[in-house]
């Protein structure tokens, strides 16, 4: 009897760390994003723009340029400006994404010239940056991030394994150097405010 005690024991214990470690390695590294506050805030976001023109059928066109950089377009149209959401006005910096950088036959083929003639063919995908109200986060400059489709439904991605809309703090790791995606990229900003053209900052 002590020996099948013994045993129980053993595999009670045996179950219990295989618990534990499940729980552990399933904890995200980020902090939460994409969640229904991060998603209604970016339809507040979306049609805020629309009311603004910055989109929306009856948005205000920008020149298009050569981008080249992964994950935005062969091809960008940059809007900017500030913006009223909810009452706060924060600084936005819209790129209209055109082609896929990497994607096979579009260099070349998606070029200044053919976005300006048909930009809805070309348009790929919008992303946004909005800078929010003070504390929303304060380490990352309280950039709201988005990633938009053409009509103006977000973006999915699997992130660690689940299924997120892209919306809030893309991604912000609970520890600063697990920082990653729009936060991790837009940190190497010079001048620290995470905007790569520092001629549009007002």
């Amino acid at each position: 009897m002590k020996i099948e005690n013994s045993n129980w024991s053993h595999r009670i214990v045996v179950l219990l760390l295989v618990g534990f470690s499940t729980v552990v390695s399933a904890e995200s590294m980020f902090v939460p994003v994409g969640t229904a506050e991060d998603i209604q805030y970016s339809q507040q976001l979306w049609d805020a723009m629309v009311q603004e023109r910055i989109e929306g059928e009856d948005r205000r066109v920008n020149p298009p340029f050569f981008g080249g950089a992964k994950p935005h377009g062969e091809i960008l149209e940059l809007s900017y400006q500030n913006l009223v959401v909810g009452g706060h006005t924060g600084f936005i910096v819209v790129k209209r994404n055109y082609g896929t950088v990497g994607a096979p036959g579009v260099r070349g083929h998606v070029t200044v010239e053919s976005v300006s003639v048909d930009r809805n063919k070309y348009l790929n995908s919008i992303t946004v940056m909005y800078q929010r109200e003070d504390g929303y986060d304060e380490a990352n400059q309280n950039w709201f991030w988005a990633k938009y489709q053409p009509g103006g439904e977000l973006f999915t991605k699997a992130i660690e394994g689940k299924k997120t809309q892209l919306a809030g703090r893309l991604l912000k790791g609970k520890q600063q150097q697990d920082n990653s995606g729009c936060i991790y990229c837009h940190s190497s900003a010079g001048g620290g405010d995470y905007v790569f053209y520092p001629q549009i900052i007002p």
